[in-house]
């Protein structure tokens, strides 16, 4: 949910800043904000619906996925206050 955050924070700021070079740039906005929207979405679904499988994922893979959240969640941060 993190990253999902994270991409529409980075998005939202680049449509905000109005430092948009052209077409391309609305066009990658719009699609990471659909995608992170639809992150959110779809892990909120999973943890609210208790009927799901649960995958057991590796300590390395779980301690990588935490460092990239944070990582993509701090751009998102910084790009809003640059």
């Amino acid at each position: 949910m993190i990253v999902g955050c994270g991409l529409a924070l980075i998005a939202v700021s680049n449509i905000v800043s109005g430092d948009s070079d052209g077409f391309v740039l609305s066009i990658s906005s719009a699609l990471m904000i659909v995608g992170g929207i639809g992150i959110l979405l779809g892990n909120g679904y999973h943890v609210l619906n208790g009927d799901t499988d649960r995958i057991d994922i590796g300590p390395v893979s779980f301690w990588l996925s935490i460092v990239g959240a944070v990582l993509i969640l701090l751009a998102g941060v910084v790009s809003l206050a640059i």
